[in-house]
């Protein structure tokens, strides 16, 4: 089943993808504050969400361990998807 998007999620993810692949590395992308990285728990690799609107969230997957997220210059696009409270819906896989 294919699900639209709504309008301004596309436009704020393809900002936010505009925005991480013109950055050198990942320091640069996080220095900017841009869709107001966090870093996630409970994943493997390391992982952080940028806001794309209230509840949604881009997720991205760092190739990188703790010391080296700042230099880190390759990351890997989870998905869109709402993590709030008890459900985890995903809009892009």
């Amino acid at each position: 089943m294919k699900k639209k998007l709504p309008f301004e999620w596309v436009r704020a993810i393809k900002k936010l993808m505009d925005h991480l692949v013109a950055a050198d590395n990942f320091g640069i992308f996080l220095s900017l504050g841009l869709g107001k990285p966090e870093q996630l728990s409970g994943y493997k690799q390391i992982t952080y969400s940028l806001h794309v609107s209230a509840n949604v969230r881009l997720i991205i997957e760092l190739n990188a361990n703790q010391d080296t997220v700042k230099i880190c210059e390759e990351i890997e696009v989870e998905g869109v998807s709402d993590y709030h409270g008890d459900k985890d819906n995903w809009y892009i896989p």
